[in-house]
């Protein structure tokens, strides 16, 4: 009966080691997840910042062609059809001479 003790107190002790071992690599594991999901908010972090800069940057250029917009539109008269500067293509000045020495 002693030997059978001692089998079964081995076998408990083999199980417990195992068992240690067990929630040993589980801990492990655990943290390397925990260090994994701060370094994945970290990059989150970063990212919405830097997609906020570029919202800025987008909203900032939107602005500035608003107001370039407007600009224009009080300095030069687009509505005019009889501007006397414009030269059409029909004028001795678009010509080509060369196409004509061919």
């Amino acid at each position: 009966m002693s030997k059978e003790f001692d089998d079964v107190i081995k076998k408990i002790n083999q199980s417990d080691k195992l068992f240690f071992r067990d929630i040993t690599n589980l801990e492990k594991d655990h943290e390397k997840i925990l260090k994994e999901v701060n370094d994945i908010k970290k990059q989150v972090k970063d990212m919405s910042a830097k997609v906020d800069m570029m919202l800025e940057i987008l909203n900032n250029f939107t602005i500035m062609l608003a107001e370039d917009d407007e600009d224009l539109e009080e300095n030069y008269d687009f509505d005019n059809d009889s501007d006397e500067s414009w030269a059409s293509k029909e004028d001795d000045f678009w010509e080509d001479d060369t196409d004509e020495q061919l």
